[in-house]
């Protein structure tokens, strides 16, 4: 936990540059440390800022004040905090970093620009600080330079799953579909590696536009604690009086879009047909124009995430046919 890692490496520093007459300030650092780590984030601020007052120029304690900030998405207040630590120690890579990062979520890019360069300038290793360089760049659609500070990351930290993502991310912006895909690809794998499941499938939505057949990597990855029955191919009717049962209850839309006008909400367990399927189905994401039992139509997201939200119903359970059904 990076926190815990800098707050740790902050206290020891703070034990090293202080007599036994700040033993008060010691100890309200200490309990600023406390109480960040259990995120009681108020009470840590407060006990930082009483060391502060005890010395002025106690570094980790403004730095420990920033990165709460940013925690909590206050950026403003991060920003003025990096300014008065950067008073203090002007060549210090991380404050440079962290301050070009806050200014980066105020969307103030070209001051998050020379932030970062500081950085760099001053730590040549510093993969985040390119990486976040990187994706300044490629918010004010500088994409050459972008992939050139994405590639910079990636060689200090190959494995880093998010710098592949906004790397692939760069190259489909920039038109190169092929790169693109290999490295949401590689992204995917490794948020696998992490256990991160949620990023590893926003990974895979990315890559399917690219290429699909770079895309089945990843799927097959993604699922492969499943059988193939299970995810491999959508549920085609094996004839047209075929019904299927919901597993879960699901919006039916106006059109074969996420976006498009709910119509209704059939419940667990209710009876269609599938009367055809969207032209751009994958075994991803797949949606089905369907009828009901009593007559109700409308498009289905029955594939979502590689998982079939319906089955075929038992042939003992299915319904007749609804009048005049070839009238559609």
């Amino acid at each position: 936990m990076r926190l815990r890692t800098l707050l740790l490496l902050f206290f020891l520093f703070f034990f090293a540059g202080l007599g036994w007459a700040q033993e008060s300030a010691e100890e309200w650092f200490k309990k600023g440390i406390e109480a960040a780590e259990v995120e009681n984030y108020e009470k840590a601020i407060s006990c930082f800022e009483k060391t502060i007052a005890l010395h002025p120029d106690h570094v980790p304690s403004y730095s420990n004040i920033g990165y709460i900030y940013v925690t909590q998405n206050m950026w403003n207040e991060a920003i003025d905090v990096y300014k008065k630590v950067l008073t203090i120690t002007p060549n210090d890579a991380r404050i440079h970093h962290d301050l070009g990062f806050s200014l980066y979520k105020k969307v103030i890019f070209d001051e998050a620009t020379i932030e970062l360069k500081k950085a760099i300038a001053l730590d040549s290793k510093f993969a985040s600080a390119y990486e976040n360089l990187g994706v300044v760049y490629a918010q004010k659609e500088m994409f050459d330079e972008a992939i050139l500070m994405f590639k910079e990351a990636l060689r200090i930290t190959p494995n880093d799953p998010s710098t592949h993502f906004n790397l692939g991310r760069a190259y489909k912006a920039h038109g190169n579909d092929i790169l693109a895909a290999d490295h949401y690809c590689q992204a995917g794998i490794l948020y696998l590696k992490e256990d991160n499941r949620d990023r590893a499938i926003k990974a895979y939505e990315k890559l399917l536009p690219c290429s699909k057949e770079i895309a089945v990597v990843l799927f097959k990855k993604l699922y492969a604690h499943k059988g193939a029955s299970d995810l491999t191919t959508p549920l085609p009717p094996q004839k047209k009086d075929q019904w299927y049962v919901l597993l879960t209850r699901m919006n039916v839309r106006k059109g074969p879009d996420i976006s498009s006008k709910i119509l209704g909400q059939p419940e667990k367990g209710a009876e269609f047909q599938i009367i055809k399927e969207a032209p751009n189905n994958t075994p991803f994401c797949s949606w089905y124009l369907i009828r009901t039992k009593s007559g109700f139509s409308g498009w289905l997201c029955g594939i979502y995430k590689g998982s079939a939200k319906y089955k075929p119903a038992a042939t003992s359970n299915a319904p007749s046919p609804p009048p005049n059904q070839d009238q559609q």
